[in-house]
């Protein structure tokens, strides 16, 4: 699936690589820059709109259709009453917070069948962008030559910040909210205005059955075969002002809502897609890819994997918490498919090797050039220097991470290691995360927190983390680990981490919640005299990891001043339409459906069907289709929802559309603007996409929405919600 914010806090900074060059059907363009493109060439495709169609601050347009939904995803407003069309997968959270072991909506759905029924989604909110404009020059106004890069980075936050609170003008109240963004890697900066509405409602998801039908093993890949939709409702307070959940709340109207087209698709038809996409890299540097291949994405899979076995062991042995792991185990595998799959496409693409010979052009083309090689002749160089410095102490920072994040215990002696030795610096450099009120409200809630610690995970976690350890290469080995098991090899060490974590948890007297807290209380000096072998192993980890963690700071610090050098210089050369980097704002792309070769003698058609569901079915998940389901195909119940070319209901197609992450949910419109699928994932041999589009390759994986249309009727009985939605007639143009 598509979201992918659920590990961002693995990622310790943005590792990118430039594109190849501009594809008709390439970017994830800024929905004001139609102008960019060629309008001819886009109605001969099939774009019927004007350009302030699409986005307009003077009438209503697309864009206050299309809704960013706080948990990473993106939805659209499909009737005038503030119902949202989305995935069920960036539902699920809410369906996940509201099941219980009698109430189980994950396996049997959820539909409210009345307004009045509609049950709050925790958590959610939705934003809805009123405006946008560059602000580059504001930012950059407050940056001095002779900054350090440190300064430099302060500087350009404290400005962003006070941007952001001048347009919000004291209107936070009225649910407006504004952030300053940085685009492709400081090369531009944008203020952005949103109206948020606190109260968000789920109205229908179908069963994970149908919404998540193929599971793990369909997730990125085609054909597929899942019903991952759902609706959720926006609500106002009764003067129509953004509030807080209340029950005399009623339905949001919004200035323009998506009109649903169930005319169909056929190969060649134009689509686009408007939403909120979350982070592509394209225009960064050889050195950067290479690293994210070889180094970070590596380590993040390692990771992953770890904590998704522990917590599926943890949900096997008790269907209570397996529920309540449920969104979590979702997000992890997803993330873990995408990582594996990009690193996979990055090999595939060659794109290292690639960039190396753009970056052999651009410094042909600066030697060509003297007053060029004046302006950029410096910057290459200072990047490979940069990376050159970080690829000696990368994986060592990575493996201290996973160790000091193997669980909840560890966790809080992260956190009281980390008070005690802030609190030996002068008053004025100490940091905000370790103050009074943080560590009151932090020890607040470990009572909560222990009530739900899992201490076998902890086991399971710390002791791969260890072993993560002692598989880091010679010169990046963590001197504390080694001292403990360096001696030993093979199975007699993976034994000794074994045991070694056994008896560090199971003995440590931090296990008691008194002692935790008391802990908060102690400097340094008086941690350090504690004979605990937990406390010990944390503290030298905290210890260990100040000073890479500082190097990791002038580095971001360095490398934010130096790649929009980078960017300028390629762009000036290469002298291509521009569109930024995605940075979870809103965008706009278009395409066309068609099918591709994934590989030698194979071809995939671009439509699945319904007969494909019942095919994958073995009754047993993920593959386990509903009894209702498998009877209306065997009776051939398919109402008005039969494709002429499958003689069947279609499930799912395939566009060329440019998406990523944060896209989930996002409308696949036609022309005209009507929705006629949603788009739900991207494809395997995609994977990579971040880094470099490949027309060839990247494809959206969208429902269909005569499926949707098809379920709600035939399936859920939830047909009542098309007296508010506009349905067209369905017939192609």
């Amino acid at each position: 699936m598509l979201r992918k914010a659920l590990v961002t806090s693995l990622i310790l900074f943005s590792l990118l690589a430039l594109p190849l060059g501009s594809w008709a059907d390439e970017g994830m363009w800024l929905p004001d820059s139609l102008a960019k493109l060629s309008l001819p060439t886009l109605k001969k495709k099939g774009f019927e709109l004007k350009p302030e169609d699409v986005y307009s601050t003077s009438q209503p347009s697309l864009k206050d259709a299309i809704v960013q939904i706080s948990i990473g995803g993106t939805g659209s407003f499909v009737s005038p009453e503030g119902l949202i069309l989305t995935n069920h997968h960036v539902a699920f959270s809410a369906v996940t917070a509201a099941s219980t072991t009698e109430k189980d909506y994950i396996s049997n759905g959820f539909l409210a069948k009345s307004r009045a029924e509609e049950i709050q989604a925790s958590g959610y909110t939705v934003s809805i962008t009123q405006e946008y404009r560059e602000v580059t020059s504001e930012v950059l106004a407050a940056v001095k030559p002779e900054m350090t890069p440190d300064e430099r980075t302060r500087a350009i936050t404290a400005r962003q910040q006070e941007i952001a609170r001048a347009a919000a003008g004291g209107r936070e109240a009225e649910g407006i909210r504004t952030q300053v963004v940085e685009a492709t890697g400081g090369y531009q900066y944008f203020l952005y205005t949103y109206l948020t509405l606190r109260d968000v409602r789920l109205v229908y998801a179908p069963p994970k059955s149908i919404g998540y039908y193929g599971g793990d093993p369909d997730n990125f890949e085609w054909p597929r075969h899942c019903g991952d939709f759902a609706f959720l409702r926006a609500y106002v307070s009764p003067e129509g002002k953004p509030a807080a959940y209340n029950e005399k709340n009623i339905p949001f109207k919004p200035r323009r809502f998506l009109a649903i087209n169930p005319g169909g698709v056929n190969e060649g038809d134009f689509t686009m897609i408007m939403g909120y996409p979350g982070r592509t890299q394209r225009y960064r540097e050889s050195y950067s890819v290479e690293y994210n291949e070889r180094v970070q994405l590596p380590a993040q899979i390692a990771s992953l994997r770890q904590q998704i076995e522990v917590l599926t062991e943890l949900g096997a042995k008790d269907p209570g918490l397996k529920i309540r792991l449920a969104d979590q185990i979702f997000g992890l595998s997803n993330t873990l498919k995408n990582f594996e799959g990009t690193v996979l496409g990055l090999r595939r693409m060659n794109l290292a090797e690639k960039k190396r010979g753009e970056e052999a052009e651009f410094r042909k083309w600066l030697d060509a050039n003297p007053a060029m090689k004046e302006k950029y002749g410096k910057v290459l160089p200072q990047i490979e220097e940069l990376y050159r410095e970080l690829n000696s102490y990368g994986s060592k920072q990575s493996a201290l991470n996973g160790l000091l994040n193997a669980g909840d215990l560890i966790n809080v002696l992260e956190m009281a290691w980390g008070r005690a030795l802030d609190r030996e610096k002068p008053a004025g450099q100490r940091s905000p995360q370790f103050s009074d009120s943080v560590i009151q409200r932090m020890t607040g809630q470990i009572g909560q927190m222990w009530q739900i610690r899992e201490v076998a995970a902890e086991a399971n976690l710390l002791t791969g983390a260890l072993r993560t350890a002692g598989d880091l290469p010679a010169d990046q080995k963590l001197g504390f680990i080694e001292a403990l098991f360096g001696s030993q090899t093979g199975n007699a060490r993976r034994r000794a981490e074994a045991e070694f974590t056994g008896k560090a948890l199971g003995e440590s007297r931090f296990n008691s919640l008194d002692e935790v807290k008391e802990l908060f209380k102690l400097s340094a000096a008086e941690m350090r005299n504690i004979d605990d072998p937990l406390l010990k192993l944390v503290g030298q980890a905290v210890e260990e990891s100040a000073p890479l963690n500082q190097k990791t700071q002038q580095f971001n610090a360095r490398i934010v001043r130096l790649r929009p050098e980078y960017v300028r210089g390629m762009l000036e050369m290469k002298k291509i339409n521009y569109y930024p980097d995605a940075n979870f704002t809103l965008r706009w792309t278009y395409g066309e459906v068609k099918g591709y070769q994934p590989r030698d003698a194979v071809t995939y058609d671009y439509q699945t069907s319904l007969r494909g569901v019942i095919e994958k079915d073995t009754g047993v998940e993920p593959f386990d289709a509903p009894a209702a389901l498998r009877e209306l195909y065997r009776k051939r119940d398919f109402g008005n929802y039969v494709d002429s070319r499958l003689r069947d209901v279609p499930v799912a197609f395939l566009a060329t559309t440019d998406i990523t992450g944060g896209n989930s949910g996002s409308p696949v419109m036609n022309g005209r603007g009507e929705v006629i699928g949603l788009a739900f994932d991207g494809n395997f041999e995609g994977l990579g996409g971040d880094f470099s589009f490949d027309l060839a390759s990247n494809r959206t994986l969208a429902v269909d929405i005569r499926y949707v249309l098809f379920l709600m009727e035939k399936y859920a009985g939830a047909d009542y919600l098309f007296k508010e939605m506009q349905i067209r007639s369905g017939k192609r143009k």
